[in-house]
C-alpha cells in the first residue's frame, strides 16, 4: 500500500491585512517580553510623535555600591529613569538599503540618541539592508539595535509564550492546533483498538462502511446513482496496516502474459461476490458469461485483478460493533469524498495464486476481455466410451479436485475441442452419479518444451511420466488438454464450471 503524502503547515503571516496603526499595536505587544521595561509608551498614537512609534524606559538598575553607601539621595537614579529606547514601525512592502538610512536620518538625531533602537517592518531585509542599518546607527552612536523583519516577526509570533498575540491580531493558535491534535491522536487510537478488539490481530470478516452524512439507510432507492456512488457497501476486511485498515475493494477477472509482459481485465463483475439468491437474474447471467469467457483462457493465464483499500484510523468516526440485521456485521461510519469516497489510498496488482502477486508497473495492456459476452455453452457432449484416467488424475476429480490436464502423444485426444464434454469412470462414492470434464484449453507444444516448463514442479512431471511414460522426446508434439471435472446437472443447466 503506497504511504500517502500528507503535508501540513502555516501559510505566510498576512501583515499587510493590518493598517498601520494596528502593526504598531502589534509591534508593542511583541516588545513588552523584549527587555524589563518600566514603561512603554504608544507615542505614534497621538500624533506629533517627534519620529517615535513606540517609545520605552528600561528598568533603572542601582548598583549595590551606592544602595550601601550613604550617598546623598539625589546620586541614586531616579526610580523611572533608565535607558531610552526608540521603536519605528513602517508598515511598508519594501524597505531597502537607501530607505533604512533615510528611516535612521529622520528619527534618530546624532546629537542625543537613545540607548536602544528597534526598526520593524514586515518586508525580508536584504544583507546590505542589515549592513547599512548597523553603519547607521553605530556612526550616532546607538549602543544597542534590531532590525525585526518578517522572518522575526513570524519567529516571535510562533513562540508559544506569544499565541495569545498571533491570536488577536490574526485569529491563528497554534496552541489550540496542538490541542486538537492530541484530540484526534486520541481518537485515532481509540479507533483502530476498538477496530482491533471487534475484528482481531488477522480481520478475515466482511464490514459495511457507511457514508457519514447519510440518513437513508437502507433504502438505496432514496439515491438514484446509487450503483455509481453507493452511500454504503460490504467489504472484505484484509489486513491492519500502521495507518489504517486494508479491505479488498475489488477482485477482478483478469488475463496475464508473464513472458510478454501484457495483461488486461474486466471489471464487469466481481470474482469475489458469490451467485447468492439476492443477486437479480441479469446479474447472475452476466457473472456467469465473463466467468465462463475467464475459464477458457490457458491456466496459466488466468489472474484476478486485486485492488486494495485503505480505510484511515482517523477518517473512521464510528464503529458500530453489531451492525444490523439487513448487513450484519460491523458498521463503520465514515465521511465520503468525491473521489475517492471513504478511501485514503488504492493498491492493484495482479494475483496468480493465493501466494503469487504481480505488480503491474512494467506492464502492457492488451486487450483480451470483450466489452460484452455471450452466455456460457457447452460443445459436443460425447457420449462415450468414458475415458480411462491416469491413477494420480482419477485420484484428484475422485477426491474433489475440479481441474485437471490431460497429456496426449500423436492423436490422442485429438477428437476434443474447448467446451467440450466427456464422460468419465470414476470408482467409489462419485460412481453412483454420471461424473464429466469440461475442456477447457487445448494447445500441442513440442515435448522439450514441456520438459523444460515442469523443470519446477514435481506434480507436472509426475502427471507426466505416469501419462506417456518415460519415453517422451525433446522432437515429440504432445497435446495438453486442460479440463474440469463436472456434473449432469452442470450439463442440464448450462452452467460454466467456474
Amino acid at each position: 500500500m503506497a504511504k500517502p503524502h500528507i503535508t501540513r503547515t502555516v501559510g505566510p503571516i498576512h501583515f499587510e491585512d493590518l493598517d498601520p496603526h494596528r502593526f504598531e499595536d502589534l509591534v508593542r505587544q511583541l516588545a513588552y517580553d523584549f527587555r524589563p521595561w518600566k514603561s512603554i509608551e504608544s507615542t505614534g498614537r497621538g500624533g506629533a510623535d517627534d519620529g517615535f512609534d513606540v517609545r520605552a524606559f528600561e528598568e533603572a538598575r542601582v548598583p549595590a555600591t551606592v544602595m550601601d553607601d550613604e550617598a546623598d539621595a539625589e546620586d541614586i537614579p531616579h526610580p523611572m529613569e533608565g535607558n531610552l529606547w526608540m521603536i519605528q514601525c513602517k508598515r511598508e512592502k519594501e524597505v531597502g538599503p537607501k530607505k533604512v538610512a533615510t528611516i535612521i536620518s529622520d528619527g534618530v538625531a546624532a546629537q542625543a540618541p537613545p540607548y536602544g533602537y528597534i526598526l520593524a517592518a514586515p518586508v525580508h531585509f536584504s544583507k546590505a539592508a542589515h549592513d547599512r542599518f548597523r553603519e547607521e546607527l553605530r556612526s550616532r552612536g546607538v549602543m544597542e539595535f534590531y532590525l525585526w523583519g518578517a522572518g522575526e516577526l513570524e519567529d516571535m509570533l510562533f513562540q508559544p509564550k506569544n499565541d495569545h498575540i498571533l491570536f488577536a491580531f490574526f485569529g491563528l493558535s497554534l496552541a489550540t492546533r496542538r490541542r486538537s491534535r492530541a484530540a484526534s491522536v486520541r481518537s485515532t487510537v481509540l479507533a483502530k483498538n476498538k477496530l482491533m478488539r471487534v475484528l482481531g490481530d488477522r480481520p478475515v470478516q466482511r464490514v459495511l462502511v457507511r457514508d457519514l452524512d447519510d440518513e437513508s439507510y437502507p433504502y438505496e432507492g432514496d439515491y438514484p446513482d446509487f450503483d455509481k456512488n453507493p452511500r454504503w457497501k460490504e467489504y472484505k476486511a484484509h489486513s491492519f496496516d500502521p495507518c489504517g485498515l486494508v479491505v479488498t475493494e475489488a477482485r477482478h477477472f483478469a488475463y496475464l502474459d508473464r513472458e510478454g509482459g501484457e495483461w488486461d481485465s474486466t471489471e464487469l463483475v466481481d470474482e469475489d461476490v458469490s451467485l447468492g439468491d439476492q443477486q437479480e437474474e441479469q446479474q447472475q447471467a452476466q457473472c456467469l458469461a465473463v466467468k465462463g469467457f475467464w475459464e477458457l483462457l490457458p491456466r496459466a493465464r488466468r489472474a484476478i485483478l486485486v485492488r486494495r483499500a485503505l480505510l484511515r484510523f482517523d477518517a473512521i468516526a464510528y464503529i458500530d460493533a453489531k451492525g444490523h440485521s439487513v448487513f450484519d456485521m460491523p458498521h463503520l461510519y465514515v465521511p465520503y469524498e468525491a473521489k475517492h469516497g471513504p478511501f485514503a489510498g488504492f493498491h492493484e496488482y495482479l494475483e496468480i495464486n493465493e501466494h503469487t502477486q504481480v505488480p503491474l508497473e512494467g506492464l502492457t495492456r492488451k486487450a483480451v476481455f470483450p466489452d460484452r459476452f455471450s452466455a456460457p455453452s457447452f460443445g459436443t457432449v460425447h457420449s462415450g466410451p468414458a475415458l480411462t484416467l491416469d491413477a494420480a488424475t482419477h485420484a484428484r476429480l475422485q477426491h474433489g479436485r475440479r481441474e485437471v490436464t490431460l497429456y496426449g502423444l500423436g492423436s490422442q485426444y485429438g477428437q476434443l475441442k474447448p467446451t467440450d464434454v466427456v464422460p468419465v469412470s470414476l470408482h467409489g462414492s462419485r460412481a453412483a452419479e454420471k461424473f464429466f470434464i469440461k475442456v477447457t484449453n487445448i494447445g500441442v507444444v513440442k515435448g522439450g518444451v514441456l520438459l523444460k516448463q515442469a523443470e519446477h514442479s514435481l506434480a507436472m512431471q509426475h502427471d507426466i511420466g505416469s501419462q506417456l511414460g518415460g519415453t517422451l522426446k525433446a522432437s515429440d508434439k504432445v497435446r495438453v488438454v486442460e479440463a474440469a471435472g463436472i456434473y449432469e446437472w452442470q450439463i442440464d443447466q448450462n452452467r460454466p464450471v467456474i
